[in-house]
């Protein structure tokens, strides 16, 4: 068996088996999600379909969450300075492909539109802490002026 088809079965049975996920966080998601639908169902002249769809993405974000939580956090710190340069690869695109709702923030990628700013929440920390975790402790002020122009970089 190839390399490849090695890591994917690790993968497959990573992602099958040992729950990581944290229980009371999970209940806590779960009830927020209901309460969502519940006041979504509530409010004056919604149409079924409109729930249906929100139900739907809320469907989507936990299986999404399943898969990532399958993730070891190594892999996450492997990844780091991958998924930020692409964040920032992202911004770049919004100045010549973005567009909508009052402003050019937004990226149309066919299937999903969003804001790459959104992912920058997620891969900024990441990044700031794939750094700062191969750096001596404390850490320099060169370190943290490093990780300000990180948080500062995709800035408007």
């Amino acid at each position: 068996m190839n390399r490849v088809a090695l890591r994917i079965e690790i993968f497959l049975r990573r992602l099958l088996t040992r729950p990581r996920l944290d229980l009371p966080l999970l209940i806590a998601l779960l009830l927020l999600a209901g309460m969502g639908l519940f006041f979504l169902s509530s409010a004056a002249e919604l149409a079924w379909r409109t729930i249906g769809a929100q139900a739907a993405r809320f469907m989507l974000g936990f299986v999404l969450l399943y898969v990532v939580s399958r993730i070891p956090p190594a892999q996450f710190r492997r990844w780091s300075p991958a998924l930020y340069a692409f964040s920032i690869l992202l911004l770049i695109l919004v100045l010549v492909l973005g567009e909508g709702r009052g402003a050019d923030r937004w990226l149309n990628l066919g299937i999903v539109r969003f804001q790459p700013s959104e992912l920058l929440k997620l891969t900024t920390p990441m990044m700031a802490a794939w750094y700062l975790a191969q750096r001596p402790l404390p850490p320099s002020w060169r370190d943290l002026g490093v990780v300000l122009l990180l948080i500062a970089l995709p800035a408007d």
